[in-house]
């Protein structure tokens, strides 16, 4: 398995120490930095081009968010997960729309914690499950009908999208979809040229930011 690098943004030294402990013990994850502000966050993203970044909601005067926001920006490969004492609906929307990948609860435990930055390195979305019911309802609510983007997609290409959007491979898509692995990795290609995407965990965030209602779709 290829080497994830793991960048560490928590305001308090005490956490990310004993996140650093936990994780240094896992030999195919390795912590190449450490952040305590938005803006050291940024520029440790940028100087250390991290595979997952773990980051914590509050940081002060800017927030996690908005840090998450700048580094997807910055580097749209870069998967965001959100570490928070807090589980508001506000928030984890917030968070996923500014391209967070993920969503987690600081009493996590420590093998979902590891699941967590295995599965957002390998481009899967994931919410905390003691948030997931009221999030999910408040995006699948968000207005999408006069979006462009949203209305360009068939009805094949959104149960595509949505299984993509799940992490699904393109073969797994064909075998759900009952459709060619070919087809579905030209479906695949096509939907992320037309989005402007380059990852699976971007789709996760596009259709999470779009409401788009997958629980219907093959493979929900």
């Amino acid at each position: 398995m290829e080497q994830i690098k793991l960048l560490l943004v928590d305001d308090h030294e005490l956490v990310r120490t004993g996140l650093r402990a936990t994780i240094d013990l896992e030999e195919d994850i390795e912590v190449v930095g450490e952040a305590g502000d938005a803006q050291a966050a940024v520029e440790q993203a940028i100087a250390h081009r991290p595979t997952v970044v773990l980051m914590d909601v509050r940081l002060g005067q800017v927030d996690g968010i908005e840090a998450c926001r700048r580094i997807r920006e910055e580097m749209p490969d870069v998967a965001v997960v959100m570490l928070s004492s807090f589980g508001d609906e506000e928030t984890v929307v917030s968070s996923v729309v500014a391209g967070a990948v993920g969503y987690l609860l600081k009493n996590v435990r420590r093998a979902d914690l590891l699941k967590a930055i295995r599965a957002a390195a390998n481009g899967e979305s994931l919410l905390d499950p003691s948030v997931t019911r009221g999030v999910l309802d408040r995006l699948r609510a968000l207005e999408q009908r006069d979006d462009p983007l949203v209305a360009s997609l068939s009805t094949r290409e959104r149960e595509v999208l949505c299984l993509a959007a799940k992490g699904h491979t393109n073969r797994e898509i064909g075998e759900q979809l009952f459709i060619a692995e070919t087809t579905a990795r030209n479906h695949v290609s096509r939907i992320f040229a037309r989005l402007g995407m380059a990852r699976r965990s971007e789709a996760g965030a596009f259709v999470a930011q779009h409401g788009l209602n997958c629980t219907s779709d093959a493979g929900a």
